[in-house]
């Protein structure tokens, strides 16, 4: 990835967005819903200009072994559109569920227009930082922009039969969890409601399963830059695998 200037860019393919990125310490799947409370004024400023137009934003995750971007954290190379849905204003925060949709690779990252500053519990509006920049940097924003180019859904499909396996793995890695930790039992009941819906392996489901189980930073990077749906089911079968493998291990010390 490298680092431009936004008048620079020009002749976007059809494939091609400019979006406003969100940086967090995590992935969103396709399909996955997260819960989102926003307070930081490049942030507000970010859900205003992608509100006005309906336009979504991409949700990125920090990835501390780069170099920063005018001192704020540089992302992976992939990330996950967002819609932004049910947005409302609570005190001075803004709340709202970010809806992930299609996944995309970043080509070129634009900077903020002000490195990051340290303004304690009080931050400052968006109008009086936008003062900071504006007459020097008319089309600067607070928040990192990138050139994306969106990716293309899965390729493939994945063996009923070996499916089934892998929803019998999770149920087996959910039934050890609800035994280890003593919750309620009527979670089993609701796995197996879960395991009908997801009784057909589309790519919607494999997302979804995928968003339940897969934790890691190196499994959800790998999730969202996969081509093949059996590449997913892959991940997802080596991260029960290794949850399971850990609930064996804290048992055998505990015994």
């Amino acid at each position: 990835m490298d680092i431009v200037k936004f008048d620079t860019i020009t002749d976007l393919s059809d494939e091609e967005l400019i979006i406003p990125l969100f940086t967090l310490d995590s992935l969103l799947m396709p399909g996955e819903k997260m819960f989102m409370r926003v307070f930081e004024p490049r942030y507000k400023q970010m859900l205003d200009d992608v509100s006005i137009d309906n336009l979504p934003y991409g949700h990125v995750m920090a990835n501390p072994s780069m170099t920063k971007l005018n001192g704020w954290s540089t992302p992976y190379d992939v990330g996950t559109l967002v819609k932004v849905e049910r947005m409302e204003e609570q005190g001075t925060n803004l709340l709202y569920d970010a809806m992930g949709g299609k996944r995309f690779t970043i080509i070129s990252l634009i900077e903020p227009a002000l490195p990051p500053e340290d303004f304690g519990n009080i931050f400052p509006s968006v109008n009086e930082l936008e003062d900071n920049y504006l007459e020097v940097d008319p089309k600067g924003k607070l928040y990192s922009r990138a050139l994306i180019k969106l990716m293309p859904p899965l390729i493939g499909e994945v063996n009923p039969e070996k499916w089934n396996n892998l929803l019998n793995l999770w149920q087996f890695y959910v039934e050890q969890i609800v035994d280890l930790t003593g919750i309620s039992q009527d979670v089993k009941e609701h796995i197996t409601e879960m395991k009908n819906i997801f009784s057909n392996p589309t790519e919607e489901s494999i997302w979804m399963l995928s968003a339940m189980v897969v934790d890691t930073i190196e499994g959800q990077v790998s999730c969202l830059k996969a081509k093949y749906i059996k590449e997913i089911a892959s991940i997802i079968e080596s991260n029960l695998q290794m949850k399971i493998n850990q609930i064996n291990i804290f048992r055998e010390r505990n015994e």
